[in-house]
């Protein structure tokens, strides 16, 4: 007896395992650093001030690692997405509800684009930060004479 695929199944088994690589690769060696304050949250559907703070710098200019600092002095439930210009999710965390949270990120694995860090509680996004990356090639051209 042969087992055999349909067709249908198979491209849906196919996407299955490579979007479980894609993931697993954009969250390799993940970590944090960066600088954003927002303060937008909701009360009885109005918008209210928060204390949440978030900061997100680059460990240097060359480096594609980033360390993220979040303060949540309330310790809310809060979710750290890693999206990319599509807004697609490259990375989900549920942050430790503590009142300081730090974190490194290391987005050298990522292609040439635009990401952004968000932060949410529950379906209420609270803060975004954004990163471009992208590639500079020079060209040094020399001449001697001799």
């Amino acid at each position: 007896m042969k087992f055999v695929l349909a067709p249908k199944v198979s491209v849906i088994l196919t996407g299955a395992i490579l979007f479980g690589t894609l993931n697993a690769a954009a969250q390799d060696n993940a970590f944090a650093f960066n600088k954003v304050k927002s303060e937008i949250s909701t009360e009885n559907g109005s918008p209210k001030a928060s204390a949440v703070n978030m900061q997100l710098n680059q460990s240097s200019k060359d480096a594609l690692l980033f360390r993220l600092s979040v303060e949540n002095p309330d310790n809310e439930k809060l979710i750290l997405y890693i999206k990319d210009k599509n807004n697609f999710t490259l990375h989900r965390e549920v942050l430790p509800a503590t009142v300081r949270y730090v974190g490194s990120y290391n987005l050298d694995s990522l292609e040439d684009g635009d990401y952004s860090f968000e932060i949410r509680s529950g379906k209420n996004k609270i803060m975004e930060k954004f990163v471009e990356i992208h590639t500079s090639t020079v060209v040094n051209r020399n001449a001697s004479v001799e």
